[in-house]
């Protein structure tokens, strides 16, 4: 896309407000239970990769209209692993839930990226909040673009040519112990992802490790990666970098898996009832 990065024309088919200084913009004017035409749709997409996080409060929509907003902005795919809570019909939605205890799908209280165990990790990540007690439960987003900005000259120079290796195994361990979820057996095999990766539609740099998937450096025992990885992670995910969503029922928000990572405050006891649909649009492989 040519000069999104740096564009600073207004918004005409809805009003934009800010919600933290590092990322996220509430975007205001727009039901999403009505069809979305060309102008709304590239003004949207422009939002997106200037702000990383979209909300939108106060909508309703149904599953197939979750999943056709969600296709606005690329192909909706299928969670690769997890098979519990799922709704009839529409596969594409991902159900997490807690309910009596119990976490449907995962607990995501580590920050990560969806998914960059896959060769071609997704290019955007959705939530449709269905039930949520406010205050508790927030999700945090923080901003990888940032975070690249952030490091020195000499520990860009450094990490810049590496490769690190992730894998699923973080995710099947965490799955796997709640009897209450589908178990998951066979996971992908690891993959290997640049440790800064450019955005392929902005060409933004940004860092690329996340706390969930990444084991290693390529050629680097795990031993011998772990304290570089605990201080990129804790880096990439300092507080001026992150804008922290407070949820209500029917939130929607959107946020930029190519240039984001998100975290989950569980602070909430085991009577109190979350659900998110989550839905996915593809993305290409990292470079």
């Amino acid at each position: 896309m040519d000069n999104l990065e740096t564009s600073s024309a207004p918004y005409k088919t809805f009003r934009l407000r800010k919600v933290a200084g590092a990322l996220g913009a509430e975007i205001m004017g727009v039901d999403l239970s009505q069809p979305i035409d060309e102008a709304l749709k590239a003004e949207l997409r422009r939002a997106f990769l200037e702000n990383l996080v979209l909300v939108l409060r106060g909508q309703r929509m149904t599953e197939r209209q979750q999943i056709d907003f969600t296709s606005v902005f690329g192909t909706v795919e299928q969670h690769p692993l997890y098979r519990s809570a799922m709704i009839e019909g529409y596969p594409d939605i991902l159900v997490l839930e807690h309910k009596k205890g119990q976490f449907f799908n995962g607990r995501n209280d580590v920050w990560h990226t969806d998914l960059t165990f896959r060769e071609t990790p997704p290019m955007l990540g959705l939530l449709y909040c269905r039930a949520a007690e406010e205050g508790s439960g927030d999700t945090l987003f923080s901003n990888m673009h940032a975070a690249y900005d952030a490091l020195s000259p000499g520990l860009k120079r450094f990490v810049e040519p590496m490769q690190a290796v992730h894998s699923a195994e973080f995710l099947r361990a965490r799955n796997n112990q709640g009897s209450y979820n589908v178990p998951i057996a066979e996971i992908p095999e690891p993959v290997v992802h640049p440790v800064i990766r450019t955005h392929p539609e902005t060409g933004r740099k940004a860092l690329f490790v996340n706390g969930a998937f990444a084991t290693n450096f390529v050629g680097w025992t795990r031993e011998e990666s772990a304290p570089l990885l605990k201080q990129l992670v804790e880096m990439a995910n300092a507080h001026q970098r992150i804008y922290r969503h407070r949820w209500r029922p029917d939130d929607v928000v959107l946020w930029d898996q190519r240039a984001t990572q998100h975290y989950v405050a569980i602070d909430y006891g085991p009577d109190v009832h979350r659900r998110m649909h989550r839905t996915t649009a593809s993305g290409d492989r990292p470079f």
